[in-house]
């Protein structure tokens, strides 16, 4: 894609500027995640859910292996953003490649029961609601579009961080 020049993946930062990178940063997360909203939430549709979603949704208290437990297709899917953006808009090729990975650590971070809480981010907490009411909290790492789209359902916090090391490796009494 880049070799032939089709995709708009760049490898000098003084093309656009550090200001852009910054700016492309941000609109990479903003596009990506109305877009996967809306992939995840037509995964959900009946005629498309039990072919293709479904076998990510057997796990109904979600897992780090969970994250990524899911038919080809599905995530092929939810992919579909990523790749359309490289084509609309202008993004580093380094840049490109941290925000994929960046990616791959949220879709755990959302299904690993470490809950940071709050209502703007997309938490283990709305995700974990989504696992076991299906037709709530589809977003991907804000809870905007499921706002704008009215499937938001707030959660609470599913976990406290210790506040201490002693108090995360000393024995329950």
């Amino acid at each position: 894609m880049c070799i032939r020049d089709s995709s708009k993946i760049y490898t000098n930062v003084d093309d656009y500027g550090w200001l852009y990178m910054i700016f492309s940063f941000c609109l990479f997360f903003a596009f990506t995640d109305c877009l996967v909203y809306w992939a995840h939430r037509g995964l959900h549709h009946p005629l498309v859910y039990k072919l293709i979603h479904k076998p990510h949704h057997t796990y109904r208290y979600t897992t780090p292996f969970s994250s990524h437990a899911f038919h080809p297709m599905d995530g092929f899917g939810q992919g579909i953003p990523y790749y359309i953006a490289i084509y609309l808009f202008p993004i580093h090729n380094w840049l490109f490649l941290g925000l994929f990975f960046s990616v791959n650590c949220w879709t755990v971070s959302i299904h690993d029961q470490v809950d940071f809480g709050g209502s703007f981010l997309n938490s283990t907490g709305h995700h974990t609601i989504h696992h076991v009411d299906f037709s709530y909290n589809y977003g991907q790492y804000t809870t905007i579009w499921d706002r704008i789209g009215g499937t938001y359902k707030p959660a609470v916090k599913t976990h406290d961080y210790p506040s201490s090391l002693y108090d995360f490796v000393r024995p329950e009494m």
